[in-house]
């Protein structure tokens, strides 16, 4: 039986192209075309706003890094986001000498590590290895902007609001399903309601 695929960044782009009345194109990698461009470019920062939220599908909560031959604790290619945990000492990150991103220890003043850190980290991940509902929120976000920035229409403003507004409850929902919250058993006072034997 066949499936339906899920929404490659062509798809996206080609679905902004025509909100605005524009043909689609067969590849990204044309170049010239002020729209394709503007598109992908909208794509991208709606991408990594949408992202950098952080949400469970990319998100490591606790991600080791360990120090490289020299001593430095690189920050990870990809990173939006790395928070070293509360059991780690005064981290930041800074451009270390070697010029890459590492951490730094504010409370030894030093880039040199001799044990690994335990951080949290928020992924910032291409389009196509998002899970379909954030690909559907952030092509979506996207497309409201790129036809308010393009065309500036309000009548379809309000209908691209709407589709925004429902993807991400849809985006929403998700999470609440796939981290597994549920008011009812996250809360410590809510569960003590459900503990009692009376």
């Amino acid at each position: 039986m066949p499936m339906i695929e899920a929404q490659t960044e062509l798809d996206a782009v080609n679905a902004m192209l025509l909100s605005i009345g524009q043909a689609p194109v067969s590849t990204l990698s044309v170049s010239g075309i002020t729209d394709v461009n503007i598109a992908r470019t909208l794509l991208k920062t709606a991408a990594r706003r949408c992202l950098a939220k952080g949400w469970n599908f990319n998100t490591d909560d606790e991600y080791e890094i360990t120090p490289n031959a020299s001593g430095y604790c690189l920050v990870p290619s990809g990173a939006l986001s790395v928070d070293a945990s509360s059991s780690s000492p005064n981290l930041v990150q800074r451009r270390a000498p070697i010029g890459s991103m590492c951490f730094y220890n504010k409370d030894d003043s030093t880039f040199i590590f001799t044990a690994p850190i335990t951080t949290k980290i928020i992924w910032g991940f291409d389009f196509e290895d998002l899970p379909e509902v954030a690909r559907n929120y952030i092509a979506t976000y996207a497309g409201r902007r790129f036809q308010s920035r393009v065309i500036g229409s309000q009548i379809l403003d309000r209908f691209e609001e709407e589709d925004e507004r429902y993807a991400w409850v849809l985006l929403q929902t998700e999470e609440r399903r796939s981290a597994d919250t549920n008011m009812f058993r996250r809360s410590p006072f809510l569960q003590s309601f459900g503990d009692r034997s009376y």
